[in-house]
């Protein structure tokens, strides 16, 4: 293994010895490659065990990267890494202890709309009135909107908890004297359906470990090195997991940027990092301030850009100075996207990018996102919205992964509920009964009889074997080879042939098929993923493609040329206020600084002079925009104006 290659900083990251430490890593700081080298160095150098090993990373993406970096030192080795986020290492506890935990079997995943169903339950039977649209007026004034309700019950069972004081602090506008008895109600209704969210993806395995101290003591036991990757985003109860893992051992490698935490309104805590030392006070620390990742024009915006944060010191790069930052000023969103168009025809034409792959499009909203695929549609440049999950949205993809579902969990009553009836089974009662409530599969076959009398129940019967068939199948197999034994034992591709828009039907399955086959999780855990918003709906051919994306999900990526849309008082920051900047107001800096350091050569940044915005779901009258008070701190060195 060639230290060589490393700077001193991450020399000193790789060599460390037992115990705490503490890593704050700015953009470009090679933080990934340093990671691998200290797993790699422990295996090969101190001959650790790499079964030994876990590694916690933001999104799968990020562990499959970090699996790819392994791969290439440590050859077949890396396969034994543990390497997973937060919700995999949560949901795989639950399948190992899941009789431990109460739920009986595997538990089915359930996703936001699903989830936000079995809230509602829970609230209407503690007496409270939901409404169900958070963009709409209710007409009950006493209604609750669902969508905040949601949020807020999510960050009290996710730990976001209120500091004690005279007077309790509100959670997301929520008094904790309801959450409390919320969260308890809305947690039995998921036990009792055999289902577990996001956050008890987390607090299951938390409670598992106070409930049933073997299954800790197994854990403790399995991972004696334990290092975790964003550590700035990490929650209360996620840190309470990390800290009863290392109890015994303590060699917990935490990597982090306070200017780079960005989800606080997901419940994440900074002081997680910026009070490291408190917790483990023998724990080493270790600046990553190179970045070998942009110019020296880019760095020194970004600088400029996170220096009110006031949290840590700038960063350096020993990389060329660069061109200025390119800024423009649009009429409108729509001339907006028309100049982004021309600039990337620009640059294909004169060969200074190679593809469309290597240019990526940040937003702060997602309905930013419209104009610019217009435009770039009508310039004939192929590009790709990471938010736009057209494809997941399609009725018979929708058909089949509640099928994968059932083939990960029997007990899936939502999946079971939408498929009851497809292909037609003449079941169509019993589907739309089944949509009102659910109803435990074990009292099915009782239950349609009662319904159907006994053709209905031997077809139930019927669907409940072949559910259980499926779920025999699918055991240890990839998402693709599940999704092959789906279509071939429901025969499904058989029936969307024979229906209106068949081929478009065939065509979107095959799409679904090619996605599964790029995953490196498994079924479990890619479902999880997919309701977390964390699979990227890219086909392979696709790579080619610009990249259109918020800020949020652009961090840990990279590009040659970055267009920076909006950067505009009131979108980002997005609820600009005047006067001194508040918690919220951070954040947004902290976004704006990500998304800047995002660009490896070139960056834009554009704003609008009007804009309309989004109102309801409609586009309000245009609005006087003026330019972001980020833009006037920059100095004059770094950016220059573009027609």
């Amino acid at each position: 293994m060639d230290l060589g290659r490393f700077s001193p900083q991450q020399q000193a990251v790789i060599q460390a010895g037992e115990g705490p430490l503490c890593v704050l890593a700015a953009p470009g700081s090679g933080k990934t490659t340093t990671l691998a080298g200290r797993i790699a160095y422990l295996v090969l150098k101190r001959h650790v065990p790499a079964t030994s090993i876990l590694a916690i990373t933001f999104t799968s993406a990020a562990a499959l990267a970090m699996r790819q970096r392994l791969a290439a030192v440590l050859g077949p080795l890396a396969h034994q890494v543990d390497i997973a986020t937060f919700h995999a290492l949560g949901l795989r506890m639950i399948r190992q202890w899941s009789h431990q935990l109460g739920y009986g079997g595997v538990p089915a995943v359930y996703g936001r709309d699903d989830a936000r169903a079995v809230l509602r339950d829970a609230a209407e039977g503690l007496g409270l009135v939901v409404a169900p649209d958070d963009r709409r007026k209710p007409a009950d004034p006493w209604a609750v909107p669902l969508g905040r309700l949601t949020a807020a019950v999510e960050r009290f069972r996710l730990g976001a908890m209120p500091k004690p004081s005279a007077e309790q602090e509100l959670v997301g506008g929520f008094d904790p004297d309801l959450l409390g008895p919320l969260s308890e109600a809305y947690d039995r209704l998921l036990q009792q359906r055999r289902a577990v969210d996001y956050a008890a993806m987390l607090a299951a395995p938390a409670r598992l470990f106070v409930s049933h101290p073997p299954a800790l003591e197994v854990t403790q036991d399995a991972y004696r090195w334990v290092m975790v990757d964003e550590f700035q985003d990490t929650t209360a109860l996620q840190y309470a997991l990390l800290r009863q893992i290392v109890a015994r051992h303590h060699n917990l490698l935490v990597v982090g940027d306070p200017n780079q935490c960005l989800y606080t309104f997901a419940g994440a805590e900074p002081s997680n990092l910026a009070e490291f030392g408190q917790q483990f006070p023998d724990a080493q620390r270790v600046v990553l301030d190179q970045n070998f990742r942009s110019t020296g024009h880019l760095v020194a915006l970004g600088n400029a850009i996170a220096a009110p944060l006031g949290a840590r010191s700038d960063c350096w790069t020993a990389n060329a100075a660069g061109l200025p930052a390119r800024l423009h000023a649009a009429a409108d969103e729509a001339a907006e996207a028309g100049f982004v168009a021309a600039e990337i025809g620009r640059l294909l034409s004169t060969g200074q990018i190679a593809h469309a792959g290597q240019v990526a499009v940040l937003v702060r909203t997602n309905a930013q996102t419209e104009p610019l695929a217009l435009a770039l549609r009508a310039a004939r440049i192929p590009y790709h919205v990471r938010a736009d999950s057209a494809l997941l949205e399609r009725p018979e993809v929708r058909d089949v992964i509640a099928y994968l579902r059932l083939a990960h969990s029997p007990a899936d009553g939502p999946a079971l509920a939408r498929i009851v009836d497809t292909p037609p089974r003449r079941l169509r009662p019993i589907e739309q009964a089944l949509r009102r409530a659910p109803v435990p599969t074990t009292e099915l076959p009782d239950w349609a009889q009662r319904r159907g009398g006994p053709p209905a129940r031997r077809r139930v019967e019927e669907l409940l074997a072949l559910v259980e068939d499926l779920h025999q199948h699918a055991q240890g197999r990839p998402p693709a080879e599940v999704l092959a034994l789906v279509l071939d034992r429901t025969r499904y591709q058989t029936w969307a042939a024979t229906i209106a828009g068949g081929e478009t039907r065939l065509a979107s399955l095959d799409a679904l098929g090619r996605l599964l086959a790029t995953s490196g999780a498994d079924l479990g855990t890619w479902l999880a993923d997919l309701h977390l918003g964390d699979v990227d709906t890219r086909a392979p051919d696709q790579n080619g493609a610009v990249i259109v994306s918020t800020v949020h999900r652009s961090k840990g990526l990279e590009w040659p040329v970055v267009f920076l849309v909006g950067v505009e008082d009131g979108l980002l920051p997005l609820g600009a206020n005047a006067g001194q900047e508040t918690a919220s107001d951070e954040e947004e800096r902290r976004l704006a600084y990500v998304a800047v350091s995002r660009p490896q050569v070139l960056l834009y940044v554009t704003y609008c002079r009007t804009r309309r915005p989004l109102q309801d779901g409609e586009l309000g009258p245009p609005e006087r925009r003026r330019p972001s008070r980020y833009l006037y701190s920059l100095p004059p060195t770094v950016v220059e104006r573009v027609a």
